[in-house]
């Protein structure tokens, strides 16, 4: 008896996407999504980096703290202006001994360069929810240019906050010692690896 219940449940957490959509409607396609300003949802925003440690894994950490902005027209993708802002000193790699050696002034300097910033300065559709977001990020005063991949996910109306809600993923790669973060180079790998997620919402 119990084989039936199972596979009941699957079909039930298979159909949870559909049921979603009847009870609050998402939006798949990034051209109906709602133009206007939107603010990161801090909440539901992660940055997540790795870098390769002494060749044997990737070593991964986050940032805790994010704030950013998304001003967007679906009839004009390509002119949406994308700003984010991180605070250094959140660093959580899940070991205080590591986040402290970060946040000093071997490699962060969160004291001196409490913030690292991305702004975007074009980007190019690669798909119907892809795209190319060429911009400028800035880490200890050093601005260098980066491209990010990102996908649209969907957008809607958020049944819990009632707000306007857009959310993509993204990837990036960046050199650390573009911007002077060069300690235990070469042991540490000097390529730092991007998986983005984010939450932007806006008032109705």
């Amino acid at each position: 008896m119990r084989y039936p219940f199972i596979a009941l449940l699957f079909l039930t957490l298979a159909g949870c996407a559909s049921v979603a959509r009847i009870v609050y409607p998402l939006n798949d396609d990034p051209l109906k999504a709602v133009p206007g300003s939107y603010e990161l949802d801090p909440t539901h925003a992660n940055i997540i980096f790795s870098v390769n440690h002494l060749g044997f894994s990737l070593h991964h950490g986050r940032f805790n703290q994010i704030e950013g902005s998304l001003v967007i027209d679906p009839a004009a993708p390509q002119d949406a202006q994308l700003y984010t802002r991180i605070d250094m000193a959140s660093v959580d790699t899940n070991s205080e001994a590591l986040d402290n050696m970060l946040r000093a002034d071997g490699m962060f300097d969160s004291e001196n360069y409490p913030y690292a910033s991305f702004e975007s300065a074009r980007i190019q559709l690669t798909s119907e929810k892809t795209a190319e977001i060429v911009g400028n990020l800035t880490i200890r005063g050093i601005r260098k240019e980066i491209t990010l991949s990102a996908e649209f996910i969907g957008s809607g109306t958020n049944p819990a906050t009632g707000k306007k809600t857009i959310g993509f993923s993204g990837k990036g790669r960046f050199k650390r010692s573009d911007f002077n973060l060069k300690q235990w180079l070469p042991l540490v790998g000097d390529e730092v690896n991007l998986i983005l997620e984010a939450e932007f919402t806006r008032a109705n």
